[in-house]
């Protein structure tokens, strides 16, 4: 939605701005107004699988393939679902990381904004992944193509770790 914006009242995204005015689409905002809620409510995207909403995305991995669905809600309030792969996840910080369908490339998710998180953090718990400090090990050695004694130790501690 182009014209949309976060309401300066409340901070709610998905209001309308023009001049003086704002209509929000939260009906607890004081600038609440009705009709631009109905008409913030069609336009969102709820439900849709990521390759039917970016259908620009080209890549060789099957969604198939990849197990774990992660159903995120984004900043405009859009519910998309993901296809990842739930072997390549690991958490950092206040989010976790996943490859995903059909890119095979990894993607960010705020843990707040996953809506079946508990799923999600499941995943990861039955996932054994190398911390930060090792994955730069195993990437450095990978993209070099070099090895140490370290780098062979982390080999047969996370056999199935990709880069």
């Amino acid at each position: 939605m182009e014209d949309a914006v976060k309401c300066p009242e409340c901070g709610t995204w998905g209001a309308k701005k023009s001049w003086f005015k704002v209509k929000c689409v939260n009906p607890n905002c004081p600038k609440f107004d009705a009709e631009r809620a109905a008409e913030f409510q069609q336009k969102r995207v709820v439900g849709k699988s990521a390759r039917e909403v970016y259908p620009h995305l080209k890549g060789k991995a099957d969604p198939n393939d990849y197990g774990l669905k992660i159903r995120y809600r984004n900043f405009r309030g859009d519910e998309i679902v993901y296809a990842a792969d739930p072997e390549s996840g690991y958490h950092q910080g206040q989010h976790v990381v996943f490859r995903l369908a059909p890119t095979g490339r990894r993607v960010t998710f705020a843990l707040e904004r996953i809506q079946n998180r508990g799923e999600v953090e499941a995943a990861l718990a039955k996932n054994d992944q190398p911390t930060r400090s090792e994955r730069l090990t195993i990437r450095r050695h990978l993209q070099g193509g070099t090895t140490s004694k370290r780098f062979e130790e982390l080999r047969q501690k996370y056999p199935k770790y990709r880069d």
